[in-house]
């Protein structure tokens, strides 16, 4: 029987992560994806990654220019690209095993969907296992309230590529949750599947960019999500006054908020939000919170 999975292109942006992206090109070649087209962009790295990258010889395409940063390179990588699926893998992040037979499976299986994303999972520097990226199986239509989707873990038609464009080469950090923004809004979440299963890794440690710049991410994303729906959740003046008033960070130390940072979170709620939309968000939160104890 012929094989239906599609071809699939990834993107690994890059700039100075040597010490990790032989880890991340490694998994995603160790996939033996008959389909697959790997290409990296790097942006002029000044470590070791140029060595790296040619250790790898023909494996996989590379290229090494200036560019305005994260999203720039996607792009720049993406426009060089062929196959029918696209995604992007960052430097320091990793695919797990198996998980591009599965997403080329899901596609061929539902040619109807659009976009498909799976669970992922938190490592530190070492490879070590620090917890499960909070994944929301109904994540595309949750997206006012946060944004429960493993950028790694996802991916999506070229059709989505044509028709919603290219990535905002304006946003440093949010650039993905605003791209979710945006294929919802052209297409709905209905074409979006959730597999059920770990396809990725993010890797947290010191250099990252979601832990060495939390605040200015945190400022983004608020940016992303009032251009998008006008208003801004509770979850995210949270994740905000958590990050101000406490400092830790829940994925390495995941704990309850302080009464505190619980009260500046719902000033700030109910001071920048439409009185409109107060009762139904925090309706709507309360219900995820009783589910998810009840689970």
């Amino acid at each position: 029987m012929a094989d239906r999975r599609p071809s699939i292109s990834l993107v690994t942006p890059s700039l100075n992560q040597g010490r990790f992206i032989r880890r991340t090109i490694e998994s995603v070649l160790s996939q033996a994806y008959p389909g697959l087209e790997y290409v990296v962009q790097d942006g002029g790295s000044a470590d070791e990654t140029s060595t790296v990258l040619a250790s790898f010889g023909e494996s996989l395409s590379h290229r090494t220019e200036p560019d305005l940063g994260q999203a720039d390179a996607i792009n720049r990588g993406l426009r060089r690209s062929s196959g029918e699926i696209l995604g992007f893998l960052n430097s320091d992040d990793i695919l797990l095993p198996g998980s591009l037979d599965a997403v080329g499976r899901a596609f061929a299986d539902h040619p109807e969907t659009l976009c498909v994303f799976g669970a992922g999972r938190f490592i530190d520097e070492h490879d070590a296992l620090i917890g499960d990226y909070p994944v929301w199986p109904d994540a595309f239509s949750q997206l006012d309230h946060a944004c429960a989707i493993a950028q790694p873990a996802t991916f999506f038609r070229r059709e989505v590529w044509q028709e919603v464009g290219e990535f905002e080469t304006g946003l440093h950090y949010a650039l993905d949750y605003d791209y979710w923004f945006r294929l919802r809004t052209r297409f709905g979440a209905a074409r979006v599947l959730y597999l059920n299963q770990p396809l990725a890794a993010a890797r947290v440690h010191p250099a990252a960019k979601s832990v060495a710049a939390r605040g200015r991410a945190l400022e983004e994303i608020l940016t992303v999500v009032r251009r998008h729906t006008r208003h801004v959740s509770l979850q995210w003046y949270l994740a905000r006054w958590d990050h101000v008033l406490d400092g830790r960070s829940q994925t390495t130390e995941p704990h309850a908020y302080r009464l505190r940072v619980v009260a500046s979170a719902l000033l700030e709620f109910i001071l920048k939000n439409p009185r409109t939309y107060w009762w139904p968000t925090l309706r709507q939160a309360g219900a995820r919170r009783l589910r998810r104890a009840a689970a």
